[in-house]
């Protein structure tokens, strides 16, 4: 019988809703975006600080230590003892800013990287996938849980400041992204019963070109090795026409496995966009939906960060005694 991933615990906070319960059901239980100023353009924003004060001293490593303060809390385990992966935007993916980060996450939580299978993935919102192949790989060696912990906070990397009340009574919002934050942690163990891994490859674009070769390729090798339709696409598609441009032209190459029925899930336009805790968001998402017999049939997860990765998985569910729910 195929091995699966059962979660065991998880948590989530995203802006504003630092609440788990709460920020797995913004789709019906919206928050309000606050409007900022960066450049003399408006800007919509969901950040972990008060709904009406946004404050641009706060570093991005403070934001990051605040949110994930919040979450550990939450969490009924803890991943002290356990192999934890940090999922990291790609910003960090340089060496010193990647060290310093880090070095501030052990200073302030010095259990949390303790273990030596620990790993670190600053590849924005491809890097969730990419853990979960690391993660089923540990499980598979016997490791009993494996934590994959994801941070970012687009936000406070821009430049913003408080609308004038020139800017506020225009109001014309520059772009219809909200750009907010999030921790997402969950701890996964194997399991007979739970989400199923048909496939999951990562590929990185190697130019800026407009022709999206990374996505395409992917597409083709999710199309070859799937056999059923696919009930639905998790994308992260955000508001930006850009991002939807990186895959919206390939999604012909799915024909093979798409139907008419084949659903659209965009969680990001109620989450606000999360950068590389998107990508674990909305694999949390899924796995819930499943769990909770929302879904049923094939899942494509479709992750696009913002320079240089992409990643894409094929899940279903799978019940004890039964090869698979398709």
């Amino acid at each position: 019988m195929a091995t699966c991933l059962r979660v065991a615990d998880y948590a989530a906070v995203l802006g504003k809703t630092a609440d788990t319960e709460w920020a797995l059901q913004l789709d019906v239980m919206p928050v309000e975006p606050v409007l900022v100023s960066q450049a003399g353009e408006l800007r919509q924003v969901n950040r972990l600080k008060n709904a009406d004060i946004v404050d641009p001293g706060m570093s991005f490593t403070g934001c990051l230590v605040a949110m994930l303060h919040k979450l550990l809390s939450q969490l009924s385990l803890q991943p002290d003892a356990a192999p934890v992966l940090l999922v990291l935007p790609e910003q960090l993916a340089g060496e010193q800013a990647l060290a310093a980060v880090v070095q501030t996450l052990r200073q302030v939580f010095p259990e949390l990287l303790g273990h030596s299978a620990c790993q670190l993935f600053p590849y924005g919102r491809s890097a969730a996938l990419m853990a979960i192949n690391a993660a089923r790989q540990l499980l598979t060696a016997g490791e009993s849980v494996v934590w994959i912990i994801g941070l970012d906070s687009p936000v406070s990397a821009m430049p913003v400041n408080e609308p004038s009340m020139a800017e506020l009574t225009e109001y014309q919002i520059s772009d219809n992204v909200i750009w907010s934050e999030g921790a997402v942690a969950l701890a996964l163990e194997q399991s007979t019963t739970g989400l199923r891994c048909h496939y999951l490859a990562a590929d990185a674009t190697v130019s800026s070109a407009t022709e999206e070769l990374a996505i395409a390729q992917l597409f083709d090798a999710v199309a070859a090795n799937t056999d059923s339709a696919l009930a639905r696409l998790y994308l992260p598609d955000n508001g930006s026409s850009e991002l939807t441009a990186c895959w919206q032209a390939h999604y012909p190459r799915l024909a093979s496995c798409v139907e008419k029925s084949t659903q659209l899930s965009l969680p990001a336009y109620s989450t606000g966009e999360l950068g590389a805790a998107g990508g674990l968001y909305r694999f949390l998402h899924l796995y819930l939906a499943y769990s909770n017999a929302n879904h049923k049939g094939l899942t494509l997860q479709c992750e696009i960060s913002e320079r240089i990765y992409r990643a894409v998985a094929v899940f279903s569910w799978q019940q004890a005694g039964s090869i698979s729910e398709f």
